[in-house]
């Protein structure tokens, strides 16, 4: 399997390696030779196959609910119950009470994290496709579900970080937005299909990354593309579980 590894040292230089992984690497500061000081690395480590992002792996998920929507609705209680104090108190409460410590502080939080929240993309399952799963599909697949069913906050678009290195955003172009993903069972194969509004990326391009999808969301996945609405720019990229390894396909209608 290919490796494709990008180095940035200090003003932006670009260096291109290869090997059996997809790996991107970062490195802030001078080079070593022109000064003694530590250099900061940041590393996004695309192991097997490519998809899984390290740099943003995180002790804990939260799902089920909104960070976003807790800091904006507690700020906004403890806002409220502070400014019912001060003033059913005729002035008499502190200052403190009006909420400048917790209330308005959590209520600007709640709205950052608001303006910056992706939501949970919806999940449909087809026949026992989601019975099956756990045992269908390959880790990669299930940890693509795991990322996209949950609040994410600071991220472009779902998948923002992978379509960038499959080269499916065009530069200065928005990331096209996963609308749906969808699960089914195919011939006893575990395959699973995403639906993207496909706004600036031209389908021409989606079909010349066919064989570096099958790469990057490998190992024993066939990667698939259509096409599905020329008018509303919809194109679905389907990842279909092939233990014994497959070649990319591609269809429009």
């Amino acid at each position: 399997m290919d490796r494709l590894c990008f180095v940035s040292v200090g003003g932006g230089r670009l260096l291109q390696r290869s090997g059996q992984d997809v790996c991107g690497a970062v490195v802030q500061g001078r080079m070593r030779g022109a000064s003694r000081a530590p250099l900061r690395r940041s590393v996004i480590c695309m192991a097997k196959g490519g998809y899984v992002d390290d740099s943003k792996q995180v002790p804990f998920e939260i799902r089920g609910f909104s960070l976003a929507d807790i800091a904006m609705t507690l700020g906004f209680g403890l806002t409220t119950v502070s400014f019912y104090e001060y003033f059913s108190s005729s002035g008499v409460a502190s200052a403190s009470s009006l909420g400048f410590v917790y209330g308005i502080p959590a209520l600007l939080v709640g709205f950052a994290l608001k303006y910056a929240e992706l939501k949970p993309v919806p999940v449909v399952s087809v026949g026992n496709a989601k019975e099956l799963r756990d045992s269908k599909a390959t880790p990669v697949q299930q940890k693509i579900i795991s990322d996209v069913t949950r609040h994410r906050y600071g991220d472009e678009q779902h998948m923002d970080t992978a379509l960038k290195a499959l080269g499916l955003i065009p530069r200065g172009a928005p990331c096209p937005e996963l609308l749906e993903l969808r699960e089914a069972i195919i011939d006893g194969n575990y395959a699973l299909t995403m639906k993207f509004f496909s706004k600036a990326t031209p389908y021409e391009t989606w079909e010349e990354q066919v064989d570096k999808c099958t790469r990057f969301f490998g190992p024993n996945i066939i990667a698939s593309l259509e096409k599905t609405n020329a008018k509303k720019r919809e194109v679905e990229l389907t990842l279909t579980v092939d233990p014994s390894g497959g070649a990319p396909t591609a269809s429009e209608d």
